[in-house]
C-alpha cells in the first residue's frame, strides 16, 4: 500500500485494517475478495459469489465497503455496482450488520464477516428495507450472467479475476455468524418444518427444545393465567376450576347425652363396650339434679 504511511499506525483502527488487509490477502478467493483502495484504506472494493442453489448461483457481484474512522467499534457502510436484482446500485442498503443498525454491532466483527453475511442475505426477501429489491427469479438468472467479466471503473478488478473457478479441496473455516444473520441453506425451512409437525404430533408429552420453556407449557393449546404477583405456572381452565368450587362448611354435629360420657381411645376408635348407651336410670339422675338446683337457685333469687 503505497501510502499507507500518511496514517497514524499506532491508531487501533488503522492497526485493525491493516491486519485485515493482510489476512485478506491470503485467504482463498473461491467465496469472496476485498482489498482496501490504495489511496484510502477507509474504503474497500469486494466481490462475492452468488451462494449455491439460488437464483444467484453464478453470479459475481462487486460493490464498496465504507468505514467509518472509528472501526471497529462502529459498523460499515454497503454499496453495491454490480447489478443484481436483490439490492439496489449506488445506495447504501439497510441490513443488520450496516450503519443503519449499529444496536447489532460488535467490534470482534470484521470485513470478512460482512461478506458472509452479504452471501447469506442474497437469497432473503427485501421486505421494504432501504434498498432491497425483489426482481423475479428469470432477471436475477439474467443479471447473474451478465455479472461475470464486469469492470470496476474505480479499481479496474474484473469479477471473471476476481475469485477462482475450482473450489478449494479443504474448505477454510468460516467464522460462525449471529442468528440474526441468516445464511441461506435450502434444507433449513423443511427441517423446521418437520421438526414443528413432530412436535405437533407428540402431543402434551413432547418436551420443549427450549431451555426456558414454562412448566405449563406441557398442557398444549391452553393460555396462562396471571395474578398480581406473576405468572402462574397452572392453565387458565385449571386454575377457573379450583376458583367455582364452592368451600364446603363444615357443620358441627349435635352430640347426645349418651355421646358425651362414652370414652374414646387415642387412636380415635371405641370398643363395642364403650359405645354402649348409658343406663337409664343414670339419665334420669342426672335429669333430677339439674331439677333440684334450678329450683334452689329460682327460690334463692326470685322469691
Amino acid at each position: 500500500m503505497s501510502e499507507a504511511t500518511k496514517y497514524n499506525l499506532k491508531n487501533p483502527g488503522v492497526k485493525r485494517i491493516m491486519q485485515e488487509a493482510k489476512e485478506l490477502a491470503n485467504e482463498s478467493t473461491y467465496e469472496y475478495s476485498a482489498h482496501p483502495l490504495e489511496d484510502n484504506i477507509f474504503e474497500w472494493h469486494f466481490t462475492v459469489r452468488g451462494p449455491k442453489d439460488t437464483d444467484f448461483e453464478e453470479g459475481r457481484y462487486h460493490g464498496r465497503i465504507i468505514l467509518p474512522s472509528e472501526y471497529p467499534f462502529k459498523p460499515p457502510e454497503l454499496i453495491f455496482l454490480t447489478p443484481n436484482g436483490r439490492f439496489e446500485l449506488n445506495t447504501k442498503i439497510c441490513l443488520s450488520i450496516t450503519g443503519f443498525h449499529p444496536e447489532f454491532w460488535q467490534p470482534a466483527w470484521g470485513i470478512r464477516t460482512v461478506l458472509l453475511a452479504v452471501i447469506g442475505f442474497f437469497p432473503t426477501e427485501a421486505r421494504g428495507a432501504i434498498g432491497g429489491l425483489d426482481y423475479s427469479k428469470e432477471e436475477r438468472r439474467r443479471l447473474a450472467k451478465k455479472s461475470i467479466g464486469w469492470v470496476c471503473p474505480v479499481c479496474e478488478v474484473n469479477t471473471k479475476d476476481a475469485l477462482s473457478d475450482t473450489p478449494p479441496d479443504v474448505p477454510s473455516k468460516k467464522e460462525e455468524l449471529p442468528d440474526f444473520m441468516i445464511t441461506y441453506k435450502p434444507e433449513r425451512e423443511e427441517n423446521q418444518k418437520e421438526q414443528e409437525d413432530t412436535t405437533k404430533d407428540a402431543g402434551p408429552s413432547q418436551s420443549s427444545n427450549s431451555d426456558y420453556a414454562q412448566p405449563s407449557a406441557a398442557v398444549e393449546g391452553q393460555e396462562l393465567k396471571n395474578d398480581e404477583k406473576g405468572s402462574s405456572n397452572y392453565p387458565a381452565s385449571l386454575t377457573t376450576a379450583v376458583e367455582n368450587v364452592s368451600p364446603q362448611i363444615i357443620q358441627p354435629q349435635a352430640m347426645s347425652v349418651n355421646d358425651m360420657f362414652t370414652n374414646t381411645n387415642t387412636d380415635n376408635s371405641t370398643t363395642p363396650q364403650q359405645s354402649a348407651a348409658s343406663p337409664l336410670w343414670l339419665d334420669a339422675l342426672i335429669a333430677g339434679l339439674v331439677s333440684f338446683i334450678a329450683v334452689l337457685v329460682c327460690r334463692r333469687y326470685v322469691f
